[in-house]
């Protein structure tokens, strides 16, 4: 056999050995400059999670289905991921009897309008499509449930009011029954895609680093045994799960500081409202869509944003969210986070000045 000959044998057995190689793992770790580290199947092609699907279920199905296949498997024991990924994978069964991939209880979906490895073009789809980030800290928000912040196995997370700004006062006994969530190092720390506020650490008596949120240590609840737990709220009237930040404050060169939701898009008030009242319905409605929470949500804003939050029932039934009485609204044409197209629509529509 001439040494072209072996050659050609030998680029044959890489082109079969390679795809062979590349189905290791089933999920792994791709990155961008705007979304860091997210997951992707298989194939290379990027994963999302469903803000409606309850805890362990999928609602996903029909025409929902053909725009957000679900990754699915013969087996669990199919499901293999990449070094480097906290968290627990698991299976649900689907009504046609599949298996789908599940992420800490997440059902895991492609989407079908990402066309190579690395688009992420499902991100932020309705607000209830996002990427899943190998995350320390994110918001956890399925099906009707409030949203709080989670640790990187999807445990339920908590903040002790006992405590000072950036200070932890839970040691020996209260740390064997609320373990803080550590860090080797602030560099560690991953937010979730969908997470406003301020991540941090503060150092222990031991030398740990603790994760904080807007200056808040975080901590467990030993009782809570399962995804979705939160038995450790309003223990002794001092524990309390954290919310996720309703809204938080961006800025640009134009406008200056602007209310945005936890989704990134910019909030808008409408000048022809009454305080605590909307008069935005119909047609209005449809082009500037309320924000809209459960009845059980906890209302929360960042840093910078010093005025009062609450709610206001709308016609339907739901609660639309206000900011100091003002009724909260997106805007339709507003297509990505920092758009801010809105502005002076009518001169009745305006941003938000925290």
């Amino acid at each position: 056999m001439s040494w072209k000959q072996k050659l050609l044998v030998v680029l044959c057995l890489l082109v079969l050995v390679l795809p062979v190689a590349a189905q290791d793992t089933l999920i792994g770790l791709s990155s961008s400059d705007d979304l860091g580290e997210f997951m992707v199947g298989p194939d290379g092609m990027t994963l999302y999670m469903f803000t409606r699907d309850p805890l362990g279920e999928t609602v996903c199905y029909d025409q929902c289905a053909e725009n957000w296949p679900p990754l699915t498997v013969e087996s669990a024991d199919q499901v293999t991921a990449a070094e480097g990924i906290p968290g627990e994978f698991s299976t649900v069964e689907r009504t046609d009897g599949t298996l789908q991939v599940a992420y800490n209880g997440m059902p895991l979906y492609y989407w079908a309008r990402d066309e190579a490895p690395g688009d992420t073009t499902g991100q932020g789809v309705g607000s209830v499509w996002w990427v899943v980030p190998p995350a320390t800290v994110y918001a956890f928000a399925h099906g009707d449930t409030a949203s709080v912040l989670v640790g990187p196995d999807g445990m339920t997370l908590y903040m002790f009011t006992n405590d000072e700004d950036g200070v932890s006062n839970c040691y020996d006994q209260c740390a064997a029954n609320w373990p803080p969530l550590t860090v080797e190092s602030a560099d560690a720390i991953v937010p979730g895609v969908n997470l406003w506020g301020e991540l941090g650490t503060t150092e222990r008596t031991d030398g740990t680093l603790q994760v904080t949120y807007n200056g808040m240590p975080l901590y467990y609840w030993k009782d809570d045994a399962a995804l979705g737990d939160m038995t450790g709220e309003g223990v002794g009237d001092v524990w309390y799960t954290v919310p996720a930040e309703t809204v938080a404050v961006s800025s640009s060169d134009e406008l200056g500081d602007f209310l945005v939701a936890n989704n990134g898009k910019t909030l808008y008030m409408f000048t022809n409202d009454e305080p605590g009242v909307s008069s935005c319905y119909d047609q209005c409605a449809e082009n500037w869509p309320p924000l809209i929470v459960a009845a059980e949500t906890k209302l929360g804003s960042g840093p910078g944003a010093e005025g009062t939050l609450g709610t206001t029932e709308r016609t339907d039934g739901s609660l639309q969210v206000t900011y100091n009485d003002m009724p909260l609204y997106f805007w339709k044409d507003d297509a990505a986070p920092g758009d801010t197209t809105g502005q002076g629509v009518g001169d009745v529509w305006y941003v938000v000045a925290p």
